[in-house]
């Protein structure tokens, strides 16, 4: 068995997820992506400060996050 941390137990528990979301530059339409995490239920959502402008390098951060954490990626 691996040893977790504590946020990863807490995670686990709870049941993170963590995500890519598209966000759209009013202005011109241009694509940005953020990484998001999300419990269960919906009750506690965090959205990254940080906007991508490649969907890959969210694909990186979101697998980052979610191995830090120990939560599952969608």
């Amino acid at each position: 068995m691996t040893d977790l941390f504590a946020h990863q137990i807490v995670t686990r528990a709870i049941g993170g997820t963590v995500s890519i979301t598209i966000l759209r530059e009013p202005a011109d339409g241009s694509a940005r992506y953020a990484v998001t995490y999300e419990n269960r239920g919906g009750a506690q959502r965090w959205l990254s400060k940080h906007r991508f402008p490649d969907v890959a390098q969210a694909d990186a951060g979101a697998l980052t996050l979610a191995d830090f954490l120990g939560a599952e990626v969608r």
